[in-house]
């Protein structure tokens, strides 16, 4: 979830980006701070920051900006200190869901989950009143990463739910498909999570990216080869695998070498699973993916037992 959750605040990002209008020495460096967070700079977005609270201590963008520069640094209090102070300043309805969101990220980034629920259960609480959908499934959505953090995955599966109501295109019907399949994966409810890992690809495979439609695939072959059902693994893995061949991915080729080595190895047939694995390797150390080759030698290992 951790990728979802990066692409909700980049799109948080955007939006303070968007709406401020103050003078412009202000206006840029509150950009200057957000754009430097985007880029993973902390040192220089809290520098920015620190700049526009001298012209305005009091102003929410630079506060915000300031509380999540603090956070990226590990600053726990004085970035809660400064995203609450931001949330004090917020007058619009809206502004108050942001700062309660990003109040919420920043407790569940710390594991204090019982308070990112809350706070996210504020910014629901404005949603709702304010008929805003978008922003009422985004906080769903958080509220479920939070239980699910805990392990509540019943919990989790009831908030995801309900966001899954409010999906207002493909792109979002995929994101809450995936989020109830992996969910329903961590209950051992392998069936259900089938169900809608196989509805997250095809909508991955409609309206999403490559990238997007290839993870969705090797998932749904991982959840098969869980359920043991190997032949649905085999044929969703052998599909995606040709798919790899014909539009040139060569990670995504040994992804699904590897899981078939791993459901013919869980199906009995060692041969298939050696030869599979090899071509896996193969195609891996041109790639030069560490990870993947760690993945590689540990199902290695495993054939060797």
């Amino acid at each position: 979830m951790k990728l979802q959750n990066t692409s909700i605040i980049t799109f948080i990002s955007l939006i303070l980006l968007s709406f401020n209008s103050y003078s412009e020495g202000l206006s840029d460096k509150i950009s200057a701070c957000t754009l430097a967070l985007n880029k993973g700079d902390a040192v220089t977005a809290l520098n920015r920051a620190d700049e526009a609270l001298k012209l305005n201590p009091t102003n929410r963008d630079a506060l915000l900006c300031q509380g999540r520069a603090l956070g990226a640094q590990g600053k726990y209090n004085e970035a809660l200190s400064a995203l609450q102070q931001a949330e004090n300043q917020s007058k619009e309805p809206f502004d108050k869901v942001i700062s309660n969101l990003l109040i919420g990220n920043l407790q569940k980034e710390n594991q204090k989950n019982v308070e990112a629920i809350a706070s996210y259960e504020k910014s629901l609480g404005i949603c709702k009143t304010e008929k805003n959908d978008k922003f009422a499934r985004i906080s769903h959505n958080l509220i479920g990463e939070a239980h699910a953090q805990n392990k509540d995955y019943n919990a989790a599966l009831t908030s995801y739910t309900a966001g899954s109501g409010l999906a207002m295109n493909d792109n979002e019907r995929a994101d809450s498909y995936e989020r109830l399949a992996a969910t329903y994966k961590a209950l051992g409810q392998y069936d259900a999570a089938i169900e809608y890992q196989l509805k997250g690809m095809l909508m991955q495979k409609k309206a999403g990216t490559l990238d997007q439609y290839a993870n969705a695939s090797l998932e749904l072959g991982q959840i098969y080869i869980l359920a043991r059902d190997y032949p649905g693994a085999e044929k969703t893995l052998s599909k995606f695998l040709q798919f790899a061949k014909e539009n040139g991915g060569a990670y995504y080729e040994a992804k699904a070498s590897l899981y078939l080595a791993q459901s013919k190895a869980a199906s009995g047939d060692l041969t298939s699973a050696k030869t599979l694995l090899a071509d896996a390797r193969n195609i891996a150390k041109n790639v030069g993916d560490k990870d993947l080759m760690g993945e590689i030698e540990a199902t290695g290992k495993n054939l060797e037992k």
